[in-house]
């Protein structure tokens, strides 16, 4: 998989041609970051300039970067002779130790057999989610501090706090917009296209288009396999200094115990709080400082 450093634009070759954008700066200076709040980790974020990164397999979406490579397939003939004449590559590649004549007699069996390379395609699916779940890590942001189930879901129920990004700098400027769909994207195995490893990544069903997501994706450095890519260290993602502007603190979260804790560690953060506007359904975002 390949996930590219620095601003600018990733087309993914699918049917649909989805393309995933990263994050315009000039549109959207802020992006935000809800969590609960956890003193630890937030003095780390404020004073290391590190941020905690999840991995797939810890998401609420059981169909989060879970790839699956469509079996339909097999029903379209040309469709599903690129995918044996893709497994004889693939094997020949990365198990040269196999006779070619082997190889073949495979090709011919799945040409008989149309089942049998569905199976085959299922554990390829299955192989995938565990090298994600393994090798990257996300950071969840999202470009409206406004947004109150995101508040209600993230944060607590408003207890926690949300951590207000700029997005002109190197790192959170790298953002990846999700894209929302109320179909599984049809994937591939045998597309070249680097890019189109992103598809299970940054693909959600529609459901969840109210969170406007963005994403930062890292490899883990002891499972990297490409230097194009932002990089984690045990989960943790370095940012540079200024990329944190400030830690807004919920409705219903400890203002005081934060605000200390912020001026305490980083006194350059700006404090604020989320406060219910009376009559209406909405929150302020207020300045303490």
């Amino acid at each position: 998989m390949v996930f590219f450093h620095g601003p600018q634009r990733a087309v993914v070759n699918s049917e649909s041609m989805t393309q995933f954008e990263t994050v315009n700066t000039q549109k959207i200076p802020y992006l935000y970051h809800w969590q609960a709040f956890n003193p630890d980790h937030l003095i780390t974020t404020i004073r290391d300039y590190e941020v905690w990164c999840s991995k797939p397999s810890s998401f609420n979406d059981p169909w989060d970067c879970k790839p699956s490579y469509n079996t339909d397939i097999i029903k379209d003939e040309a469709e599903f002779e690129r995918h044996i004449q893709w497994y004889g590559r693939i094997t020949r590649d990365h198990h040269p130790h196999i006779p070619d004549s082997e190889i073949i007699s495979r090709q011919n069996s799945f040409r008989k057999n149309p089942d049998e390379f569905a199976q085959l395609t299922k554990q390829f699916s299955s192989e995938m989610q565990s090298t994600i779940d393994q090798q990257y890590r996300v950071f969840c942001l999202c470009p409206d501090v406004h947004n109150t189930l995101m508040w209600s879901h993230y944060a607590t129920k408003h207890k926690g706090i949300c951590m207000e990004f700029s997005t002109r700098n190197e790192v959170i400027s790298c953002a990846l917009r999700v894209e929302y769909d109320s179909n599984y994207p049809f994937m591939r195995l045998y597309s070249d296209d680097p890019n189109e490893n992103l598809i299970p990544i940054l693909t959600k069903s529609d459901a969840w288009n109210y969170e406007h997501e963005y994403r930062l994706v890292a490899q883990e450095k002891s499972f990297a396999t490409t230097h194009k890519t932002l990089f984690s260290k045990d989960n943790y993602l370095t940012l540079p200094k200024g990329a944190l502007t400030s830690v807004i603190v919920g409705c219903q979260g400890p203002l005081k115990e934060i605000h200390e804790l912020v001026k305490t560690h980083a006194p350059d953060i700006t404090v604020k709080q989320a406060v219910r506007i009376p009559n209406r359904y909405a929150l302020s975002i207020q300045s303490i400082d």
